[in-house]
């Protein structure tokens, strides 16, 4: 069985007014919300166990047949402090995924198609969507050899000229995968010092645990996927998704 962990504790606060009574993951795309649809594709292919680490305005998120984690401390701190707070459901096969993300089937499909214990999902064609002029920062780019991630980050000038893409914010592990994850994630969770691209664990990113796993000798596997997925943390960014993604 797959169970899915959401993080969607974050306020969104580069979507302006939109984000001022309701949370990022709570915007309204075309009659539903970013992490309804993310549910309702989950539940679709069987996958009901489903848990939301929520902080911001958390008495906003009525979801129906999920079970939530709070961050109460989310003002102050980042994607992996919410990630520990749900580190003790991360075991099995798990799906760790941004509440910001909008995806279809395919992409879905791709994902669980893989077989790896620790695997992401790539992006190769991140150029096609990336504006320098409309994205406030750069994205998290993968660099791939030997289908392996050898490094992963959002400093663009770490970035070599290799086969490269975007990791996008959707983590698959196998039940090995897992125990590698909570292992790593347990001997970092009091780093008090930079971690990798961030300036402590607390305020650290997903890439940023991801980086930590390759350094200490295990195996990351990219997922190549195709398909129709976006991450909405801008006013245009919203304005696009609700051009590419209609009512479902």
């Amino acid at each position: 069985m797959m169970k899915v962990i959401i993080l969607a504790a974050g306020r969104g606060k580069r979507l302006g007014h939109y984000t001022k009574e309701t949370p990022k993951p709570l915007i309204d795309i075309n009659g539903k919300s970013i992490i309804e649809r993310q549910i309702e594709l989950f539940k679709k292919n069987g996958i009901t166990e489903i848990f939301v680490v929520r902080g911001y305005k958390k008495e906003k998120f009525c979801l129906d047949g999920v079970t939530f984690i709070d961050n109460e401390n989310f003002a102050n701190n980042n994607q992996l402090a919410s990630l520990v707070l749900a580190q003790n459901r991360i075991s099995g096969n798990v799906l760790i995924l941004f509440g910001d993300l909008i995806f279809e089937q395919p992409i879905l499909d791709q994902i669980l198609m893989s077989n790896s214990d620790i695997s992401i999902a790539i992006d190769l064609k991140w150029k096609e969507h990336y504006d320098e002029n409309r994205n406030n920062q750069f994205p998290a780019m993968a660099e791939i050899e030997n289908d392996k991630v050898v490094r992963i980050s959002e400093n663009k000038s770490l970035i070599r000229k290799k086969l490269c893409g975007e990791f996008f914010g959707i983590i698959k592990l196998s039940s090995e995968g897992s125990k590698i994850l909570t292992d790593v994630i347990e001997k970092t969770k009091y780093n008090k010092g930079k971690f990798h691209d961030s300036n402590s664990f607390a305020m650290g990113k997903i890439p940023d645990i991801i980086e930590e796993v390759i350094e200490l000798g295990f195996i990351v596997q990219p997922i190549f996927v195709n398909g129709k997925w976006f991450e909405v943390d801008t006013i245009l960014d919203l304005e696009k998704a609700k051009t590419l993604f209609r009512q479902i």
